[in-house]
């Protein structure tokens, strides 16, 4: 009932009820990501409305608003409906919705063709493909595709059209009205021998592999490999196609997104040194206060129940609490080696990879 009522609330109060899901809604395996796209699209339609009839004071808050639901769709919208789960449908939904909002999302271009190319519709991907990289230096940044991704992006883009080619070829030769010896006499093996290489290529290359040394790409079949078979005291962070998985001596539980993404963060961009702060987490929550930080209070209770989660599979204590620039901040404070394991195509622009 809670989902029906969301569009009958105030700005107001729909800020208050963003800040409790972002403190306690995740706890839920249900309709967390869901609820908080609808809250922030009634807010984007009331502030639309408010800057059409109220004049430009409204302006700042609507394309902050729009920020939020657009990353959001891009970064959540595969698990609106369990937050646990993936789901292909939910994902291009969510992508498409991003896209009506802000034309130049690259990335969420990419993913659409990834989930095309993946259900064989190649028409679709080569469409899809083609944007993501005409967009790639004109969109947001936050958007972009790295490295791996624009080489994959053409690697996609280069087997759907020859996937294309080759069902033509296909339905010409069983035309009735259309003699064979009308078809240009083509060899059709090398157009093969292409498509089966840049398979095998982009098969080989679908996971990023990330220990604190080394960064490489891998075969799924590496990544389960791998992870069947981590080492002794290993933390292995698995984002695969259905599911986000920790694993840690033998045992397992399945996490959230957000936390899945905060774990990463940790694990990838921590140090004391380079501590995690309000400001430099802040895109893994919602609105923030005047200073553009996370509030206090959802930052640490968001680390508390990350916490909780790393104790229920008897993890270490990994995450280290410091003090940065009068601020309490966290880290990684390496005490067991990791490995994270996530699809290529799951990255967002540079997303803790150099290339």
């Amino acid at each position: 009932m809670r989902t029906l009522k969301i569009k009958e609330l105030t700005l107001d109060e729909l800020e208050l009820l963003e800040q409790d899901l972002h403190e306690n809604g995740e706890k839920s395996d249900y309709g967390f990501y869901m609820q908080l796209v609808i809250v922030y699209e009634t807010m984007y339609k009331k502030l639309k409305s408010l800057a059409r009839n109220s004049g430009p004071e409204h302006d700042y808050a609507l394309q902050y608003t729009k920020k939020l639901l657009v990353s959001h769709l891009i970064k959540f919208g595969t698990y609106i409906k369990m937050n646990h789960f993936k789901d292909d449908g939910d994902a291009v939904e969510s992508l498409i919705k991003a896209i009506n909002l802000e034309k130049k999302l690259p990335v969420a271009y990419y993913r659409l063709g990834f989930l095309a190319y993946k259900h064989g519709k190649y028409g679709s991907a080569i469409r899809y493909f083609q944007q993501s990289l005409d967009k790639h230096l004109l969109g947001d940044p936050n958007y972009a595709l790295n490295q791996q991704q624009e080489f994959h992006a053409h690697m996609y883009l280069a087997n759907s059209a020859l996937y294309v080619a080759s069902q033509t070829y296909e339905t010409m030769g069983k035309l009735p009205y259309s003699p064979s010896e009308q078809l240009p006499n083509l060899e059709l093996s090398p157009l093969f021998e292409t498509l089966s290489s840049n398979e095998k290529y982009l098969h080989n290359h679908a996971f990023y592999k990330i220990t604190k040394n080394n960064t490489e790409t891998c075969s799924k079949e590496a990544c389960e490999a791998l992870y069947e078979n981590s080492e002794p005291n290993e933390l292995v962070l698995y984002l695969n196609d259905r599911e986000n998985i920790l694993l840690f001596n033998g045992e397992e539980v399945i996490i959230t997104p957000t936390q899945a993404n905060m774990i990463r963060h940790f694990l990838l961009s921590s140090s004391k040194e380079n501590p995690c702060t309000r400001m430099t987490m802040r895109d893994f929550y919602g609105r923030t206060d005047t200073d553009g930080e996370v509030k206090k209070n959802t930052f640490i209770k968001s680390i508390e129940r990350l916490r909780v989660t790393l104790r229920s599979i008897d993890i270490p204590e990994i995450i280290d609490v410091t003090q940065y620039r009068g601020e309490t901040a966290y880290y990684f404070n390496e005490s067991v080696p990791f490995t994270v394991l996530f699809r290529v195509d799951d990255a967002i622009g540079d997303d803790y990879v150099s290339g």
